[in-house]
């Protein structure tokens, strides 16, 4: 009984909440106070996955995709998209797909030379051009409304969503997930990775919407290295191999003038294999490549599950309780009190290695990601905000202290 009270009493009950929040506090201050939120958006944003990806996987042992092969199209114009789409679908690619937005008219010429292309590439293969998901409804959770392509190429092009899911106010949001399909009213949109290996992999796409996931954690392979790409001009001058595009997942999108020398600075983005997780100054990724690492996970099942929400509230919640009574003991003791600080730091270090240790082993094993941010957090934390607490308890409730006489 005694050694139950030492567990469950005032001070390492409350002491756990106290530490919850705390860090409620610490965030409701970072949205009112922009020098806080600067620093709360760039702890928030940062996942022990990020550092697996970009530090720790051995990405030299990754091959390459050659399922899936991207065309940069620079900074062509609609006549010119209209050629590459041409050409490429007299080599018998299992489907195109544009990540371009082609909202609207423009001069005559390039809308006409596009539609006379894509008239004569659809007869070839399947061709997927871009839509966007606009005005969420958050009552009805769907969209009201999807921005698709100028009326004259619907008749050749089937359409899905490009949109990349991240925070838009956030200025360091990562893109890791990807929301396979959405409701746009009383139908369904599908994203652009799906709605492509819908076409190319039918059975593989059947695979994913029977996970039944709202997201999936994108799984990535790497950047322009782990895939086969091509610049504008190879394409148009046609200087390839003839098989290049045989019986492939051909996606075109933009990469700067040519995706060697990362000129470009739109539709970039912040991903996982950013070789600074935190304190990143530059974007490292092109949405096309974002979508072809999406397709890639989807044609190879490299699929990532995530512990569910309850249970990670669950865990992080008994981690927090462990070091409330584990440093209770502590700040009460005769003897160990004296020697506190250098007894909790000792702790809460060897606590987050064997967490960083256990997270990126089972990611790296089973694909399964221990999301437990917040346990993890609150295990570094615990140590000053309890000292502080149980100082204050002492003097408030002397009482407070009987279960460790």
């Amino acid at each position: 009984m005694h050694f139950l009270r030492k567990i469950f009493n005032i001070a390492t009950i409350s002491g756990t909440i106290v530490i919850f929040a705390f860090m409620f506090l610490l965030q409701t201050l970072a949205v009112n106070f922009d020098f806080l939120n600067i620093f709360e958006q760039t702890i928030n944003n940062f996942k022990i996955s990020d550092v697996y990806f970009s530090q720790i996987r051995d990405n030299e042992k990754i091959k390459i995709d050659t399922n899936i092969v991207i065309v940069n199209i620079g900074y062509l114009h609609r006549d010119g998209l209209g050629a590459q789409i041409e050409i490429i679908s007299r080599h018998n690619p299992k489907v195109i797909g544009l990540d371009a937005l082609l909202e609207g008219p423009r001069s005559y010429e390039q809308d006409s030379t596009l539609e006379a292309f894509l008239q004569i590439a659809s007869d070839r293969c399947p061709i997927v051009f871009a839509s966007k998901l606009e005005k969420p409804n958050e009552k009805s959770k769907r969209f009201d409304s999807l921005g698709l392509p100028f009326e004259s190429f619907q008749k050749y092009v089937q359409t899905a969503y490009v949109n990349v899911v991240t925070d838009e106010d956030t200025k360091f949001e990562t893109a890791r997930i990807v929301s396979p399909k959405e409701k746009v009213k009383d139908s369904v949109a599908y994203s652009f990775a799906t709605k492509v290996t819908q076409i190319a992999y039918p059975k593989k796409a059947e695979k994913l919407l029977a996970r039944n996931n709202e997201v999936e954690t994108i799984y990535y392979r790497g950047d322009w290295d782990k895939f086969m790409v091509i610049d504008p001009v190879d394409v148009l001058q046609e200087n390839f191999d003839p098989s290049f595009f045989k019986d492939k997942i051909v996606i075109m999108g933009y990469m700067g003038s040519t995706f060697l020398e990362e000129d470009g600075v739109d539709d970039r983005y912040y991903t996982p294999m950013n070789t600074r997780p935190v304190g990143r100054a530059a974007t490292d990724m092109y949405g096309i490549m974002i979508h072809a690492n999406m397709i890639s996970m989807i044609v190879h099942e490299n699929y990532i599950d995530v512990i569910p929400s309850y249970l990670a509230i669950i865990v992080s919640v008994l981690m927090a309780f462990a070091n409330a009574v584990l440093f209770s003991y502590i700040y009460f003791h005769r003897k160990l009190g004296t020697w506190y600080d250098v007894i909790t730091k000792g702790v809460q270090l060897v606590e987050v290695v064997i967490f960083v240790f256990i997270f990126i082993w089972t990611l790296a094993t089973y694909n399964l990601m221990l999301e437990v941010t917040l346990g993890v957090l609150a295990v570094v934390l615990s140590g000053d905000v309890l000292e502080v607490f149980l100082a204050i308890l002492t003097n408030l409730y002397p009482k407070s202290t009987r279960a460790y006489e």
